[in-house]
């Protein structure tokens, strides 16, 4: 539960509010790279980076400054790259530069909680990309989180009227930083952290520093020497900047939240007089701080620090805070790139750059099959066992006690998405779980997805247990591609559990890998008015799942690793067959028998069955639409794969430029780790989908599947 401390509190209060928050745990996308940092590793970061805006980077094998600075070259922070602005403190508190490029963070007070903020948000350019090194992590806290800038406004407006009439003013009117630079003089600069104006504008006459600071239009719209009787003989040079409240992706022009400043303390000497206001001159009540606290603290994601470690984001897509901490701390940061106020002409200028770039040439995996029983082929370099990818992840700290258990369900609820790694599981096979631990997880027996039987799937279901089964056995040498489980029918699983007892190293493969269905329709539109069709047709048509249950005694059957149809329907009478088929509404809408030939003359029937289902899911609360994933067919329909089909649903085949389209969807949005014992990895059926990657067996995973999801057909 968030816990609030009123504005107008004590500095105590907050600072034991900070302390309080050590204990509380959090995942965050993480990108392990195996000690190692070589060019293929730099360049999957920097496409996590872009994809997904947030990663921090694990066992970097970084072990020092020099390491570093050759590692930011490859990942968007070269010389000629870098954002060199920004830096508030004085040097008779820090020495700013550790090195060209890489700077030592503001000094703030270690013993304090410092609330998100985007980077050098206080003037009209800001970087684009920014990079934390931690060259040596503190003893206790100071965990560096980052908050989606996309999450706040719909945290604010859960709060209810005062967070709805605050999103509505943030829509309406910008942001107002003012500050002020004290004299060096100044009677108490020793507790002021901040540049004197004096070191700041690099002059002793006061009428010098304020021509100078007004000449500085992209950090100032006014500047005046404040008018206070007690400060004649030192005078504050205050500042004041009006930025926009939102600000735009150039790329795709969607909007983000600048995350507005709260200040903790009144205005006064210590802290410059600084104050954050809105663009009419309002300043926020205390219940919309308090409003703004909460939404800040809830979406907070971060893990602790190791020695080495990056932390990458996208300064417009995330902003960033600092948790207290003990012990020294020492975190570096590099930026890179720029980030222009949308009231700017250089904003617009970003924007016509955008659009006017060429859409890259889409990979081509359907024309260029040399197979012709193959609808396409995905070349070798395109699927590398050894391509290494992020995933959110949650470190269980070795047990899954009652605090690891509900900080577990409380991100999968958040993300949806989750690879928990180091759960303290020691078996010999997954069917060894208890029952008590998927219980605990929400995979308990009330809350089991109800599948209809053990025969009412489409392959032979393996138990392992009461609660887990085996993955369903597909050829090991394919890369089975990403879905949504269990499609195939109206009611679905909400939610999916993997469980490993065993290690699946590099070498092994076979890695769950998840695909967020949101990214993959951003990926879709980003790919121009080819993938608009594509979404658009998916949208109107829906899609067909044709498939086909082959007799058991035809010759060919031992090729076929799907139920034969007296297996799936219980029976060896065609006619009841049939007849139970036609009554399974939630899984099939047509069924037909067709006759199969034999070498032997012996009459054999495959009863084909199809069933349409939607391209989006519709939530039933909100509205919101969900892509659902595209089945796509490797080889053509064939007794083998029981005359399986997945046209759209006005019964048109994919044509190869659609194929390409999708498979490359599939590839881009790839997020996954190997399996190391022990592991658990949760996902929501409907925001993501999963897929397998090939492998060298044995490999065997337990899965468990939760709740009933309502997959409405179209009519």
């Amino acid at each position: 539960m968030v816990q609030i401390i009123a504005v107008d509190d004590s500095w105590e209060k907050w600072r034991a509010r900070s302390a309080a928050m050590h204990p509380e745990r959090f995942s965050a996308r993480t990108f392990d790279a195996h000690g190692l940092l070589d060019a293929g590793k730099l360049a999957s970061i920097r496409a996590a980076l872009e994809q997904f805006g947030a990663v921090h980077v694990r066992r970097t094998g970084l072990r020092g400054v020099d390491d570093t600075l050759r590692a930011m070259c490859e990942l968007g922070f070269a010389p000629h790259e870098q954002f060199t602005a920004g830096g508030r403190t004085s040097e008779a508190w820090q020495k700013k530069w550790v090195e060209p490029g890489l700077r030592r963070m503001d000094f703030y007070p270690p013993e304090l909680y410092l609330l998100p903020n985007n980077e050098v948000q206080y003037q009209r350019c800001s970087p684009r990309r920014v990079l934390f090194y931690c060259h040596r992590a503190p003893s206790k806290g100071g965990r560096t989180f980052v908050h989606r800038a996309d999450a706040i406004v719909p945290l604010l407006r859960e709060t209810g009227h005062v967070g709805r009439t605050l999103v509505d003013k943030l829509e309406r009117f910008g942001l107002v930083i003012e500050t002020g630079f004290l004299h060096r003089a100044h009677p108490l600069k020793s507790a002021n952290y901040f540049q004197s104006w004096q070191e700041r504008f690099g002059t002793d006459s006061p009428g010098e520093a304020l021509a100078r600071a007004r000449a500085k239009t992209l950090e100032y719209d006014e500047c005046w020497f404040r008018d206070d009787p007690g400060e004649h003989a030192h005078p504050t040079l205050m500042t004041r900047i009006t930025i926009s409240a939102f600000w735009s992706d150039p790329g795709d022009g969607r909007r983000y939240l600048r995350f507005p400043r709260i200040a903790m303390d009144p205005p006064g000497a210590k802290n410059g007089y600084r104050r954050f206001m809105l663009s009419n001159g309002e300043e926020l009540s205390g219940d919309e701080r308090e409003a703004l606290i909460r939404a800040y603290l809830q979406s907070r994601e971060g893990i602790h620090w190791n020695d080495g470690d990056l932390v990458l984001f996208d300064n417009l897509r995330y902003g960033h805070s600092r948790e207290s901490f003990e012990g020294g701390r020492e975190v570096y940061v590099a930026m890179g790139g720029e980030l222009w106020d949308d009231r700017t002409g250089q904003a617009r200028q970003q924007r016509e750059e955008a659009r006017a770039k060429l859409v890259p040439p889409l990979a081509r995996f359907a024309s260029t099959a040399s197979d012709p029983s193959q609808r396409y082929a995905i070349a070798p370099a395109f699927v590398r066992r050894d391509e290494l990818f992020s995933v959110r992840t949650f470190d269980a700290g070795g047990a899954l006690d009652a605090g690891a258990i509900e900080a577990t369900r409380r991100e999968f609820a958040r993300h949806g998405a989750l690879h928990i790694r180091n759960s303290g599981l020691s078996l010999l096979g997954p069917g060894q779980l208890d029952g008590r631990v998927l219980e605990s997880l929400g995979f308990g027996r009330e809350s089991s997805f109800a599948w209809g039987g053990m025969h009412s799937g489409r392959t032979a279901r393996k138990a392992i247990s009461r609660e887990l089964r085996a993955t369903d056995e597909y050829p090991a040498h394919l890369w089975l591609l990403p879905h949504n489980e269990v499609l195939y029918q109206r009611h679905m699983p909400a939610s999916l559990l993997f469980f490993s007892a065993s290690e699946c190293p590099i070498s092994q493969g076979g890695r769950t890998f998840l695909h967020e269905a949101d990214g993959m329709e951003r990926w879709l539109r980003s790919r121009g008015p080819q993938g608009e069709a594509l979404l658009r047709a998916l949208r109107e048509h829906g899609m067909l799942i044709e498939m086909g249950f082959v007799d058991e005694r035809h010759p060919e059957k031992h090729r076929n690793f799907f139920r034969s149809w007296q297996d799936r329907f219980e029976t060896a009478s065609r006619d009841e067959a049939e007849a139970r088929c036609r009554a399974s509404t939630q899984q099939f809408d047509e069924c037909w028998w067709i006759d199969e030939p034999t070498s032997s003359g012996e009459p054999c029937f495959t009863l084909m069955t199809r069933v349409r289902v939607p391209g989006f899911y519709v939530d039933p609360s909100s509205g919101r639409e969900t892509m659902f994933f595209p089945r796509i067919a490797l080889d053509p329909p064939s007794i083998v794969n029981g005359h399986r089909r997945y046209p759209l649903g006005n019964g048109r085949e994919l044509d190869d430029d659609e194929v390409d389209l999708l498979l490359g969807a599939f590839l881009a949005t790839r997020e996954g780790l190997h399996y190391e014992a022990g592991d658990i990895l949760l996902c929501d059926n409907i925001r993501y989908g999963h897929s397998r990657e090939s492998f060298t067996p044995p490999r065997t995973l337990g899965v468990a599947m939760a709740n009933t999801v309502l997959n409405q057909h179209l009519r």
